[in-house]
């Protein structure tokens, strides 16, 4: 009895084993090798050709998408399913308005199903398949930018070539935003290559690779097409930077000129620069940075508020004379170190900065975000320009003084000053992105808003709203000022050292401030190239983008 119990147990054992195999085998056919089983058993009896490749959606802070805001249509051609290539080429030249002769040329040159036109609109597409030619449809693709697409220089670029992404955003998070599940029009053919009744032309998508994962922005597309409204009206070459003081999140970033993603070829031969970021390009930020300046003054107790001096129009600096913007009318006289600010004198800042030494300005704007990128480390960001104060000899240091001379910064990096002393002197630093998702909204990684770092003293912080509260109350941002809400800020107006056809000097216009004046919510940064006045022309866009933002605040 033992010898026949145990003789039961091999065999069960024996058979047990193999049937564990066959569960594994058919467990790596089925859920392993799959889908690339279906695509092999399927290449047979499917002539196919792929329409979209997927790609992560680009979304705004809502999960209102910057990507894939519009279709086209394309003409598909499945040569061994035409009845009459002659017809159907007369009948495609006559809609699509190609040459008849090169219709029938590509027909004949493959038997594999090919793509004969890429930009329909809707109409014409529905004429296409209105003729129910065999062989012959028109669907429906995504397109993935338009020109009306927000935040065109965020978003960047792909080349459709190889759905992989150039520049901007799309450049960046390539391997996060790229899928490998390309989606076909298919016609569903059997053993003689004809058409199978009843499934006909199918969309086909199988899962074979990764799938993309969306990116979500901390940008607000309200604010941002109100950005961008407003510069298509009143800037040709510039920047705006709108940014949340308490988190460092950007709510707008646009610049000008602007480009249409699917058309690159047209800006490439452009003198203006399209495909520049203005927003992180290094530029003379001007009377802005007497910010920099007061900052330091201030911290070094260089200077208060209150003290007074003697503004004669102009300052004299190793023999050199350097004048005020506002030389031509004469002496200003006596005034105070916050009206200094508030009218912008150059002779003022400039004599407290040859007191304050260039060692303590360079250290304050190293700490303000000056020199370096930002946090943000976008593509194509410049670290701008900040002298060493070893290299400053005192007519260099009356004209760092005044933002002018070797000093460059980027409209993110005043955005970031601004946004310092808004926020009673702790430095937090930009931020773009909030979060990776799948495309069903499953979040794969957040990205927390940082906590910031102490740079200024709360007190100096407080005395430099104040005074840039006087810039648009009295001072030369007069045109900034938001009704009601109120606003601050502080203009620039930075000599570039060109010079227009007529031989006048060209100077680059800034504006760069907050609104409301109570618990501000908005930082807001007006650039625009060779726009000459701050005062007169970046002031009222400044204005108007922030009337309009507190408007959907």
């Amino acid at each position: 009895m033992v010898f026949h119990l145990s003789r039961i147990a091999k065999m069960c054992l024996f058979f047990g084993f193999f049937t564990l195999l066959l569960l594994g085998r058919l467990f790596y056919l089925q859920l392993i090798e799959g889908p690339k089983l279906t695509l092999e058993s399927l290449s047979g009896r499917v002539q196919e050709v792929p329409v979209d490749i997927a790609r992560g959606e680009i979304l705004d802070r809502n999960n209102i998408s910057l990507t894939n805001t519009a279709q086209h249509f394309s003409i598909i051609v499945f040569p061994d399913q035409l009845q009459d290539s002659a017809y159907a080429a007369k009948q495609l030249a006559a809609i699509s308005g190609k040459d008849e002769q090169k219709i029938i040329s590509l027909i004949k040159a493959d038997s594999r199903p090919f793509k004969l036109k890429t930009d329909i609109d809707a109409v014409t597409a529905q004429k296409i398949n209105n003729l129910k030619l065999s062989g012959v449809l028109a669907v429906a693709e995504k397109v993935r930018y338009s020109f009306t697409s927000l935040g065109a220089h965020i978003v960047g670029y792909t080349n459709t070539a190889d759905n992989r992404g150039v520049s901007g955003l799309e450049a960046m998070y390539d391997e996060i935003l790229r899928g490998s599940q390309p989606e076909y029009v298919a016609a569903m053919v059997d053993a003689s290559q004809q058409l199978i009744p009843g499934l006909g032309y199918k969309k086909l998508h199988i899962a074979e690779g990764t799938g993309p994962s969306n990116i979500v922005l901390t940008i607000d597309t309200r604010i941002q097409k109100i950005v961008e409204s407003i510069m298509d009206k009143n800037i040709n070459k510039g920047a705006v930077v709108v940014m949340r003081p308490s988190t460092g999140e950007i709510l707008a970033m646009a610049s000008r000129p602007n480009f249409d993603a699917n058309n690159l070829g047209d800006y490439l031969a452009s003198d203006t620069a399209p495909f520049l970021n203005r927003a992180l390009a290094a530029y003379q930020p001007g009377s802005v940075f007497k910010l920099v300046l007061a900052a330091a003054a201030l911290e070094n107790k260089i200077v208060k508020p209150q003290d007074t001096f003697f503004d004669p129009g102009y300052v004299d600096v190793n023999n050199v004379r350097i004048k005020g913007w506002d030389f031509e009318k004469g002496a200003r006289g006596t005034i105070s170190f916050t009206d200094a600010i508030a009218y912008s004198s150059n002779p003022v800042v400039i004599n407290v900065g040859l007191k304050l030494g260039a060692d303590e300005l360079i250290t304050y704007a190293k700490r303000l975000g000056f020199g370096h990128k930002t946090k943000l480390d976008f593509d194509g960001e410049a670290d701008g320009n900040l002298p060493t104060a070893e290299s400053l000899y005192p007519g260099d240091l009356a004209n760092l003084s005044i933002g002018q001379g070797f000093l460059e910064a980027t409209p993110l990096q005043v955005a970031s000053l601004i946004g310092t002393i808004v926020n009673d002197g702790i430095k937090v630093g930009p931020c773009l992105v909030s979060r990776f998702t799948t495309p069903d909204g499953v979040v794969i990684k957040n990205y927390p808003l940082s906590r910031g770092t102490r740079v200024l003293d709360k007190q100096t912080a407080v005395q430099l709203r104040e005074m840039m509260t006087a810039v648009t109350r009295y001072g030369t941002g007069q045109e900034a000022y938001v009704e009601k809400s109120g606003s601050a800020g502080k203009t620039g107006s930075a000599e570039t050292g060109h010079f227009d056809k007529s031989g006048k000097s060209l100077s680059h216009a800034w504006f760069a401030g907050y609104a409301p004046l109570d618990n501000p919510a908005y930082v807001i940064v007006v650039f625009v190239e060779d726009g000459m006045s701050g005062g007169d022309v970046a002031a009222p866009i400044f204005r108007e983008i922030a009337a309009a933002a507190l408007a959907v605040n």
